[in-house]
C-alpha cells in the first residue's frame, strides 16, 4: 500500500534527561542558541520539557517529575539519560498501519492524542522510540514552529542525519524502516527526504547515539561534543 500523498519525514528528536536545566545549558553552549520553550506538563503527562529548533527540525528535551513516571525506568534500564526518541510525520496513518502490521510489529501506542493520529513501536526492535503522527495541520508539528519565533543556532543550520545503534543486524533494520517509511535504503542506511538515519551496532548502549549537524562555519566541520549521552557532531 503506497501513501499517495507526500514522502515520511523525520520531524524531531528527544533526549530525556533527569537534568534538564544543566542539558539546556550545555546544549546552548555547543549550538549557540538561546533558551527554547519550556513547558510544565507535570500534572497532566509527568514531564516537563524544552523545545527548541534547529533549522526545521525539533529538538526537545524532557524530564520526568513524578516518582513513578516510565522515563525513570528507562533511565535505570539506559543507564542515565540519552537520546529517547525519534519522532516522523506520515500522510497517510491508515497506509502506515497496513505496513506496520504486514511486517508483524508490535505497537505500543496506537490512538487519537491531541487530534493527532499517533503510532509508537516497541523500542526493543529499532533501539530507540519510533514514533510517527499523522497531524492535523501538515506543518504543524509538536513544538509548534509555525506559530513561534524559535531561537536559531549560531552553531547549526539544521539537523542532517542520526545513528541509531540496534542488537539486530543493521542492515536488517535499515530494510525494515525503508519498508516502513517508504524510503530508500543504501545498507544500514535510511534516506528521508533531508535527512539520513544510519543503523549501527549496539556496543554497551541502544538508541539514539549521534545526531548530525550542518555546521554554519565551514571551519567547524569536524567539531564535535557528547551531549546528554548523545553526540552532536558538525558536518
Amino acid at each position: 500500500m503506497q501513501d499517495a500523498i507526500k514522502p515520511h519525514l523525520m520531524r524531531h528528536v528527544v533526549l530525556a534527561t533527569p537534568d534538564l536545566d544543566t542539558l539546556s545549558g550545555t546544549l546552548q553552549a555547543f549550538l549557540k542558541i538561546a533558551p527554547g520553550f519550556r513547558n510544565d506538563m507535570g500534572a497532566i503527562l509527568g514531564f516537563r520539557n524544552e523545545m527548541m529548533m534547529i533549522g526545521s527540525t525539533m529538538v526537545e528535551l524532557v524530564q520526568p517529575v513524578k516518582p513513578d513516571h516510565r522515563l525513570n525506568h528507562w533511565f535505570a534500564e539506559n543507564g542515565g539519560g540519552g537520546g529517547y526518541m525519534i519522532v516522523f510525520q506520515t500522510f497517510d496513518a491508515d497506509a502506515f498501519r497496513a505496513r506496520a502490521a504486514a511486517e508483524k510489529l508490535r505497537l505500543t501506542r496506537d490512538m487519537l492524542f491531541r487530534g493527532q493520529d499517533l503510532i509508537q513501536f516497541e523500542p526493543a526492535r529499532f533501539g530507540t522510540h519510533l514514533e510517527t503522527y499523522r497531524y492535523s495541520l501538515p506543518n504543524g508539528w509538536w513544538g509548534d514552529p509555525v506559530g513561534r519565533d524559535y531561537p536559531r543556532s549560531g552553531t547549526a543550520s539544521g539537523i542532517v542525519g542520526a545513528d541509531v545503534a540496534v542488537e539486530a543486524p543493521p542492515a536488517e533494520i535499515a530494510a525494515q524502516v525503508g519498508r516502513l517509511f517508504q524510503s530508500p535504503v543504501d545498507g544500514a542506511r535510511v534516506r528521508l527526504v533531508d535527512k539520513t538515519i544510519r543503523f549501527v551496532p549496539a556496543s554497551g548502549r541502544r538508541g539514539l547515539i549521534a545526531i548530525d549537524l550542518t555546521a554554519i562555519d565551514p571551519a567547524t566541520r569536524g567539531h564535535k561534543a557528547t551531549i546528554g549521552a548523545v553526540e552532536w557532531r558538525l558536518v
